[in-house]
């Protein structure tokens, strides 16, 4: 992953215990307990005797550069998760019951993101990356944006909450992707944010 992916990227899915799915930290939908009942017991089966890394079989081609795909559940004796290295790619490398779990969980994604209602919070996830050469032409850093202490390195991320997270979401789009600013000194920076999820 690049530089910096992993913080603004958020799960594709997430189901609480209460029913609450959500997707891409974007938008959430109420499951009854039944249906969450269901998905937990189809999940401990799916990932039932996987190791913690999954390998491909043997003689499966190797792919560089693709994200690992991780499958988790927590049955209330706590997460259990399977890393799978690029099964996006080369879903007909690994055992059934992976493809099975990662279908399973995709489907009810595209359900919550297509039923559901939007998600937000006054909690949000600021990350920032150097730029040192910008693409294009950069408008000015908007005033009040509070940057991380670790900008003083031209990268990190940081936790914002209440008013200092309602600012960010108004003056900085929050479509997941980078936006270039210029600095008062001059220098440019990415910005990119995320609502926090409940138990982040």
């Amino acid at each position: 992953m690049a530089p910096g992916l992993a913080a603004v990227r958020p799960p594709m899915l997430v189901v609480y215990a209460d029913g609450r799915a959500v997707a891409d930290a974007a938008h959430e939908l109420r499951l009854p307990p039944a249906e969450v009942k269901t998905l937990v017991e189809a999940l401990n089966r799916d990932l039932a005797g996987q190791p913690a890394t999954a390998s491909p079989r043997a003689g499966s081609p190797r792919i560089y550069d693709a994200p690992t795909t991780v499958l988790g559940v927590d049955s209330g004796s706590g997460m259990r998760e399977v890393h799978v290295p690029s099964l996006e790619h080369a879903a007909s490398s690994y055992n059934a019951a992976l493809v099975t779990a990662r279908d399973r969980l995709a489907r009810l994604a595209d359900r919550v993101t297509a039923q559901g209602g939007k998600y937000s919070t006054d909690r949000v996830r600021l990350s920032t990356e150097q730029v040192t050469v910008p693409v294009r032409p950069a408008k000015p850093l908007p005033s009040g944006v509070p940057l991380p202490p670790e900008t003083q390195a031209r990268s990190g991320s940081k936790d914002h909450k209440g008013n200092k997270a309602h600012t960010i979401a108004q003056l900085i789009p929050g479509d997941g992707s980078w936006h270039v600013y210029r600095m008062s000194t001059g220098e440019h920076i990415a910005l990119s944010w995320r609502y926090l999820l409940p138990h982040e």
